[in-house]
């Protein structure tokens, strides 16, 4: 990348406040992975990006890349992204969904099948399909395909996990037993951990550049 413009669509996955008026933004974005970027003065009411990039929305964005910082330039963001803030449920579901991307994708990744994982899932949130008791079969659905594009899913599985694997990330709404569910969590968490432990890590680092 470099001083040229840049274009890209992206998902906020973490905000932090910078000075009096700026934010830093950290998206997965789908031409260019994940991505730190500085909004200047976007916490200010006069700025015109204001609300574009809040936390979890989804935007197409414009930004420079230069030696030191990438600095949005503009952002149009995606209906729907109120809503999510106004559902505790769907705003908790994006927040462990954008924590796993962090935790273990590194910055500068492309990969245009892990963004069209994360753009179908974001949009489920969003919809109107989506319902609260839906909230953890869609996280389920979500964690196995992500294992699975990361290279992190082992060839045996339970049943459940090998359906979920290949359905829609809504198909097994309320459709698993107890004991399936006990089984999917006991499967998972072990695979989750040993991803988020040994994936290189950027995002600390790239805060420097700030």
């Amino acid at each position: 990348m470099s001083y040229q413009l840049h274009q890209t669509d992206g998902i906020v996955l973490r905000r932090w406040p910078r000075g009096e008026g700026d934010a830093v933004l950290h998206l997965y974005t789908k031409d260019y992975g994940g991505i730190m970027l500085l909004a200047k003065g976007i916490r200010l009411e006069k700025s015109k990006l204001r609300g574009a990039v809040d936390l979890f929305s989804q935007a197409n964005i414009g930004f420079i890349a230069g030696k030191e910082t990438y600095r949005l330039t503009h952002a149009e963001a995606r209906d729907g992204h109120a809503r999510l803030q106004g559902d505790h449920v769907r705003y908790r579901a994006a927040g462990s969904i954008a924590d796993l991307f962090c935790r273990t994708v590194a910055d500068g990744e492309a990969d245009f099948k892990l963004w069209q994982l994360l753009e179908e899932t974001f949009s489920y949130l969003f919809g109107d399909a989506f319902q609260e008791k839906t909230a953890a079969y869609c996280l389920r659905s979500f964690e196995i395909k992500f294992l699975k594009q990361l290279g992190y899913l082992p060839e045996a599985m339970p049943h459940v996990a090998r359906a979920m694997e290949t359905a829609p990330t809504h198909s097994f709404i309320g459709s698993l037993s107890s004991k399936e569910a006990e089984e999917l969590s006991l499967f998972l968490q072990p695979l989750l951990q040993y991803a988020t432990t040994t994936r290189i890590r950027t995002i600390d680092l790239s805060l420097n550049k700030f």
